[in-house]
């Protein structure tokens, strides 16, 4: 509701965002053309409630299972209590893809970028961006590059 009343333009950035927030946060990107730029970091995957409920998440034109995308398991003290973070990988990357696919990108440039922020180990180091058009040209030069951050 707070965006919807906003005087210009408005920036969205997500970071850590467990769970469905993310679903949340891309939500409000596609459904408030006053969002000029969003960055998402999402974190932690949708818990197993949803697979368990059969539920198929909608974001925009884009769906998916979310079978595809819940795990069991958490942080617990600072240690890991759930599968192998090798099996865990793989959901956090149909994750983030699926978040990506569900960005409109009718009236927006987007991208899908790793930036190594966690190392050892850690693979949650996809960001993502879009900005409604037209896009800021040196934003988006800074973005395509190929660097290591870190």
């Amino acid at each position: 509701r707070s965006i919807e009343g906003a005087n210009g333009p408005v920036i969205i950035v997500a970071v850590h965002l467990c769970g469905t927030l993310s679903l949340r946060a891309v939500e409000l990107f596609n459904n408030n053309p006053d969002v000029r730029f969003f960055c998402l970091k999402p974190c932690c995957l949708p818990g197993m409630v949803h697979a368990k409920r059969d539920e198929i998440f909608h974001l925009g034109e884009h769906s998916f299972d979310s079978k595809l995308v819940c795990m069991a398991g958490k942080w617990k003290k600072n240690v890991w209590k759930g599968p192998p973070r090798t099996v865990t990988k793989a959901y956090f990357e149909r994750w983030t893809e699926n978040l990506f696919l569900g960005m409109n990108d009718a009236d927006a440039a987007k991208i899908k970028k790793t930036i190594m922020v966690q190392h050892n180990g850690g693979y949650q180091n996809e960001f993502l961006f879009a900005e409604r058009l037209p896009k800021t040209a040196h934003v988006w030069e800074e973005l395509q590059q190929e660097k290591a951050i870190g």
